[in-house]
């Protein structure tokens, strides 16, 4: 192959800034997400560049801390029981999350609130489930 017929290699861009999805804002602690400025595009996480259209003006964001739970599963792990695992709908941001239940069982479609526990965060039924 001469140079002229060699096609261009891409540079991966990485797009995450931190692995960190849980932040600090006025209203209390939210999950962080980003949202691109030109295609209007929100994605969970501190993102450099929108994952849809590669611009990097791009804004951060709070997550609302109730949503509704798309779907889940139990996993029985050994000995340190079952961890419940779902996808939870916060408006236009579906993400995967630990959650936890107590006295209201898991269901599709139920509202889910935020909460924080030290570094980790999960959702859990919300009061009006």
């Amino acid at each position: 192959m001469t140079a002229a017929t060699e096609a261009q290699v891409s540079v991966p861009i990485a797009d995450l800034d931190s692995d960190s999805l849980l932040g600090a804002f006025p209203e209390g602690p939210r999950l962080v997400a980003t949202r691109c400025d030109a295609c209007h595009r929100t994605m969970i996480g501190t993102r450099v560049v929108c994952s849809s259209c590669v611009g990097r003006d791009i804004s951060r964001v709070a997550l609302p801390t109730t949503g509704t739970l798309y779907s889940f599963t139990r996993l029985h792990v050994g000995g340190a029981g079952v961890r419940p695992l779902g996808y939870v709908d916060l408006g236009d941001v579906r993400t995967l999350a630990d959650l936890r239940e107590d006295t209201v069982p898991l269901r599709p479609g139920m509202r889910v609130a935020l909460g924080v526990d030290g570094d980790d965060w999960f959702f859990a039924p919300a009061d009006d489930a």
